[in-house]
């Protein structure tokens, strides 16, 4: 019986050991994936960078004639030939922030919330916020569209 018991005994522990490495090649991954966005993020933009990578920056006070929250931050703006986008983090949460876009841009026609994720767009959506909940506050997604670029 002692010897049955021994052998469940080792089955568990390979199983447990096999799921904590698992989980630990998770972590290792997410691990390298910060790192990796951090030394980005401290890395000085090169003159020769493609425009379709973001680029990393200060958060400016508007973006394409549209306001960012002055708590902004990492802040990436990626421009390509027909569509710009600024993404952006604050601490703010999402109705706050959604206050801030409809005094600023009154214009701007908000919808209703799909999947705690607001959308505001102008009457031709050339322009477009999306305020999503974040752990910690609020992403903001800022997408401006233009025929003559």
């Amino acid at each position: 019986m002692q010897h049955l018991n021994i052998k469940k005994l080792t089955f568990c522990l390979t199983l447990a050991i096999a799921a904590s490495n698992a989980s630990l090649a998770d972590t290792i991954a997410v691990d390298a994936s910060l790192n990796a966005q951090v030394n980005n993020q401290t890395k000085k933009q090169s003159v020769n960078s493609s425009p379709s990578k973001p680029s990393i920056r200060s958060c400016p006070s508007d973006f394409q004639q549209v306001k960012i929250s002055d708590d902004a931050r990492q802040c990436q703006a990626f421009d390509e030939s027909k569509t710009a986008v600024m993404v952006y983090h604050s601490p703010r949460s999402p109705s706050e922030l959604l206050n801030v876009y409809q005094t600023a841009h009154p214009a701007l026609k908000t919808h209703t919330p799909v999947s705690g994720r607001t959308l505001l767009s102008s009457e031709d959506k050339g322009v477009r916020v999306i305020i999503s909940p974040d752990n910690t506050g609020s992403q903001v997604d800022i997408l401006v569209t233009s025929t003559t670029k």
